[in-house]
């Protein structure tokens, strides 16, 4: 009979574990995108740069979300020529993994908002004006 106590009770404090172990939340637009977006993305995802659309929304990153979601998945964005096989780089734009995986998580969610309030605030982005 103590054997059948044991055996359930290990039973029951597996299935409250599993319980217990969710998956966390995808990433939102607001909670971790965006960042993501101001950091790498805004420099030449902005009105009078070189890309051409904005970033600096969720509605303008919204409808572009399975490019960006291709374009950093291949390496494609954001563009760094340098051959990593020669050292590593001061000013290497490339995304580090973690940042990848974020994107492609939030479009493979369906690219939610989230919360507005969490947000983060718009970044000023300072321009070399060059000679006057």
């Amino acid at each position: 009979m103590p054997i059948r106590k044991i055996c359930i009770g290990w039973i029951c404090i597996a299935l409250a574990d599993g319980a217990l172990a969710q998956p966390a939340p995808p990433p939102t637009y607001a909670n971790n995108v965006a960042t993501i977006l101001q950091n790498r993305c805004q420099n030449c995802h902005r009105p009078g740069e070189a890309a051409p659309f904005p970033l600096l929304t969720y509605e303008q990153a919204r409808p572009w979300a399975k490019a960006i979601k291709g374009a950093v998945v291949q390496g494609k964005m954001p563009p760094w020529f340098a051959d990593r096989h020669y050292g590593k780089f001061a000013n290497d734009s490339s995304l580090p993994q973690n940042e990848i995986d974020a994107l492609v998580n939030w479009v493979d969610a369906g690219a939610p908002l989230g919360n507005p309030k969490e947000l983060p605030a718009a970044k000023a982005v300072c321009r070399w004006l060059g000679d006057s």
